[in-house]
Order: structure tokens, then C-alpha cells, then sequence
């Protein structure tokens, strides 16, 4: 199957999402069960079925994610320079921290889905490894970014408390800790995740499709704008120079810069509102970047020639 017709489905899905919205068949106000359904038990089941079965050893996956961590943490710091660069009246603070989100999440609905087709299983595990590990991170840093600079109010101890509430990190944390005790999951909840876990990629693919709002693509302020060139221009462009520096597979490289080349997590859309930050933006943003990541992913998938 050629890289067109291996992201079509993926297309399709998103259509298929929208289609359902704009005919009513089930409004978007109905969306919102679904998306909880699939940010707290969909996706954590595939991160605890994939990282607690996986190989984890450094000396195997260890180039790709330090690659990934350094290339987010240069985005970010990136972003972080603009602060003291822009004024408070172009970019207020709640805007910003939009800004920081919507560079350094990324949407693990379309990164897995994008890499079992493109890549296969392997890639799928990679996608989960990567999880396993910027998931938490990114967390952290994004509540940092809206403590310090978003208009809400929080503290240290809250800050610690909305990351690991984060059902993805506490997924995360539970398969790193069945990995790394050597236990193996009995036969009959393996299945059980299994069975869960085969939702995900559609339900999640519906989900975003169905939150994408057309009229939102005409807005396009200079804020949006840096959104979308932060996270599908910069954070590729790091990660492949890093890439090539270190050497990394063809694989790992094609996985990695899925990671980056996808949109922002919706997620963040609802911490901006809860802390403070400009949600109105994040949507604003995240509707370009899932539309430009559809046209972007064949493209690099092309480039880098994978099989």
C-alpha cells in the first residue's frame, strides 16, 4: 500500500467525524462523553497494553527519545524567548501559554493511527514508547507555563495533583510499572485491553474530526500563525536534524517525526480553560495544524522514504 492510500483512512475517518456533526446525526454538544470516554479509558488501556509489553532497554529506543525530548525542550525554550521579546498587549500571557501548548503537545490519536499505517506494529510501539515517556513530561511543563504565566491561580502542591489525576500519565505510570516488575499480564485481562483497545484509533479519529470547526480556519492572526510554524515546521526540523546527526533508523525517524508532525493534544483545550489560558487560540491553532498535518504527513512519509 502506497503512503497516499495508507493516510486516506485516516482522512476518511476525520471526514466521517465531521460528516456526522454537520448532519446532525450526533451534534457536537454529544461529542463530549465520547472524547472523556476515549481520554480516560480508551487511550490508557493501549498505553498500559503496549508499554508494560514492550522493550523498553535504553540501547534500543533511547536515541529516539532523547532526540524527541531535546527537540521539544528547544521549541519550548524557543517559544519561552518570545515572552521577553513580544509585548504584553500582542501576545498577552493567557495567549502565550496557548502558544507553548499548542507547540510541544502532541495528538496521540492521529501519531498512533499514522504509524501502524505507515509503519506497522514496530511503529505503533514506538509511538507507545514515546508516550510512555513525554507524556509526563509535557504535562508538567505545560501547568508549569499556565501557573507562572496564565491568569489562573494554582500552587506547587496543585500542580503536582492535575499531573498525576492525568489518566494518560497514571497509564503511563501502571505500564512502566508492570514493565519493569517482570510480571506478565494474565491471559484474560490481556485480552480484556486488547478488546478495549481496538476502539481507540477510530473513536479518537471521529472524536477530532468531529471538533473541527471550518470557520475557525479564518481566523488567522499572527498568533495562529506562530502556532502552526512552531509545532509542524520547527519541531520536525529539530527532530530530523537531530535525526541525521545521531543517526537514528529510517523507522525510529519516521516515528519520531510523527510525533511532532502531528497536531496539538485537544486536551489542552480544556486545561487553557481551566487555568487560565486562551482557549478560543488553542482551538483557533489546533484547527489549522490537524487540517496542514493531514497534507504534511504523506509528504514526510514520502521523504523519507519508508516502505
Amino acid at each position: 500500500m502506497n503512503v497516499a492510500l495508507s493516510i486516506l483512512p485516516i482522512i476518511l475517518t476525520f471526514a466521517c467525524g465531521y460528516a456526522m456533526v454537520a448532519a446532525k446525526i450526533l451534534p457536537r454538544s454529544n461529542w463530549g462523553d465520547i472524547e472523556t470516554l476515549s481520554f480516560r479509558l480508551l487511550i490508557p488501556v493501549v498505553l498500559i497494553r503496549a508499554i508494560s509489553g514492550s522493550d523498553l532497554s535504553i540501547s534500543k529506543f533511547g536515541a529516539m527519545v532523547f532526540s524527541l525530548i531535546l527537540a521539544l525542550t528547544i521549541a519550548g525554550f524557543l517559544v519561552l524567548i518570545l515572552r521577553r521579546v513580544i509585548s504584553h498587549d500582542r501576545l498577552p500571557n493567557p495567549s502565550f501559554t496557548t502558544l507553548f501548548q499548542t507547540t510541544i503537545r502532541w495528538n496521540a490519536f492521529i501519531a498512533l493511527a499514522a504509524a501502524e499505517l505507515l509503519i506497522g506494529p514496530e511503529g505503533f510501539v514506538l509511538i507507545a514508547v514515546a508516550m510512555a515517556i513525554l507524556v509526563p513530561l509535557i504535562n508538567v511543563a505545560n501547568i508549569i507555563v499556565l501557573a507562572m504565566f496564565g491568569d489562573g491561580r494554582t500552587s506547587i502542591r496543585k500542580i503536582v495533583i492535575i499531573v498525576f489525576k492525568n489518566p494518560l500519565v497514571q497509564a503511563c505510570l501502571i505500564g512502566l510499572a508492570i514493565n519493569l516488575s517482570g510480571v506478565t499480564l494474565p491471559q484474560v485481562i490481556d485480552q480484556t485491553l486488547d478488546l478495549i483497545g481496538r476502539a481507540t484509533l477510530g473513536v479518537g479519529l471521529l472524536a477530532v474530526g468531529a471538533g473541527i470547526k471550518f470557520r475557525r480556519l479564518l481566523k488567522l492572526s499572527y498568533a495562529v500563525w506562530a502556532g502552526i510554524i512552531f509545532r509542524l515546521g520547527l519541531c520536525p526540523t529539530l527532530f530530523l536534524s537531530l535525526a541525521a546527526f545521531i543517526d537514528l533508523s529510517p523507522t525510529q525517524t519516521l516515528a519520531g517525526v510523527l510525533v511532532l508532525a502531528v497536531p496539538a493534544a485537544s486536551n489542552g483545550y480544556i486545561v487553557a480553560k481551566q487555568m487560565g489560558g486562551d482557549a478560543d487560540l488553542y482551538a483557533d491553532i489546533l484547527a489549522w495544524q490537524t487540517v496542514l498535518s493531514m497534507l504534511l504527513l504523506p509528504l514526510i512519509a514520502i521523504f523519507l522514504a519508508i516502505p
